[in-house]
Formats: C-alpha cells, sequence, structure tokens
C-alpha cells in the first residue's frame, strides 16, 4: 500500500511538475548513490508516462515501470513525503535541461545500470 500511495503522489509531482514552473518549497540535498537512484527513478517514470501518452506502452506496463520507479526510492533516504518532493524536483531538473529526446536518449543508455543497481 506504501508503494501505491508513493506512486500516486509522484504521478502529482510529475503533473504539477509539467504545469507550472514554480521553484519547490525547499531544495531538498541528495548525494551520491541515493542522488543516481532518484535520478533513475525519475527518468523511469517521465519516460515511461511519455510512452503511454504516445501509445507505446500498454496500462499495464506503464504500471510496472512506474512501481518499478517508485521502488528505487528506497535508495534515497527521508519520509515519503520528502521523497516525493525530491522527485518533483527531480522532474523539474529534467525538463529545464533536456529536450524529450535527450531523455529518451538518456534513459536509452543508463536504463539497465540503474535496474542493476536498483531493482
Amino acid at each position: 500500500m506504501r508503494l501505491a500511495k508513493l506512486a500516486a503522489a509522484a504521478s502529482v509531482a510529475l503533473t504539477l511538475s509539467l504545469a507550472s514552473s514554480l521553484p519547490a518549497r525547499a531544495d531538498l540535498v541528495i548525494q551520491g548513490r541515493a542522488a543516481q537512484a532518484l535520478h533513475c527513478s525519475a527518468m523511469l517514470y517521465m519516460v515511461s508516462d511519455e510512452l503511454y501518452r504516445a501509445g507505446y506502452l500498454s496500462r499495464a506496463d506503464l504500471n510496472w515501470a512506474q512501481s518499478a520507479a517508485v521502488a528505487m526510492l528506497a535508495y534515497v533516504p527521508g519520509t515519503d513525503d520528502q521523497k516525493v518532493q525530491a522527485m518533483g524536483q527531480r522532474f523539474q531538473k529534467l525538463m529545464r535541461t533536456r529536450t524529450l529526446e535527450g531523455l529518451m536518449s538518456e534513459y536509452n543508455s543508463t536504463a539497465k545500470w540503474c535496474q542493476k543497481n536498483f531493482l
């Protein structure tokens, strides 16, 4: 149940990130392996959302991918609320610094590493 709540909150964070360019409440500082897990998680979540909306993923595949993305958050310290906040910040950073094509390319080149290390 906890993963389902985190997944729902991550969906809200992604939606808010897409709709707003407002800065987050306070920047969280996450470093090292936890930052890598957060980055992998955010990329998987965003890429799966885009692929689903474009018709390339089924609902079942979307649910699996986003559940896997949320499971990666186990490597990120903090409360569930802090993890959701961190995801929202990462979504915003990814959108500011990458094109959709760049995000897809980065995901393709790192997906196996992310899966091996965080799933």
